[in-house]
C-alpha cells in the first residue's frame, strides 16, 4: 500500500499514523489494548466513550503505534454513516490481507 489511503469494498485502508490518529480523535476514541494473559501490550483496540468494556486499557499513542508497526497492521475504517447512523467502524488487519483487497 504505497498510497496514504486506499478505498476498498470494506472501507478505506491506511497505515499512515496521522490519518489514524485524526480519525480516532474525530470519533472521540482513544488508543487501547485488550490485555493478554502474559500481560504484554495485548491486542490493539480503539476505546470509544460509549464502549462499556472494562477489558480495555487506555495506552499512549506512542505505544499503540509502535505495536501497530511491529504487528504490520493496516487500519480499515469508514467515514460515511451506516444504516444506524454510526460512522465509527474500524478494523485492524494484516497488511498483506489489506493489500490483497486493495
Amino acid at each position: 500500500m504505497s498510497r496514504d489511503v486506499t478505498d476498498t469494498i470494506y472501507g478505506q485502508v491506511t497505515t499512515n499514523h496521522e490519518t489514524i490518529t485524526k480519525w480516532v480523535e474525530k470519533h472521540d476514541g482513544s488508543p487501547a489494548t485488550a490485555e493478554t494473559c502474559d500481560h504484554s501490550v495485548g491486542y490493539l483496540r480503539i476505546k470509544f466513550p460509549d464502549t462499556d468494556d472494562d477489558e480495555l486499557s487506555t495506552i499512549s499513542w506512542r505505544e499503540w503505534l509502535r505495536e501497530f508497526e511491529a504487528e504490520e497492521l493496516a487500519f480499515v475504517y469508514r467515514d460515511r454513516e451506516d444504516r444506524d447512523g454510526a460512522s465509527g467502524f474500524y478494523e485492524l488487519v494484516d497488511r498483506t490481507t489489506a493489500a490483497e483487497h486493495a
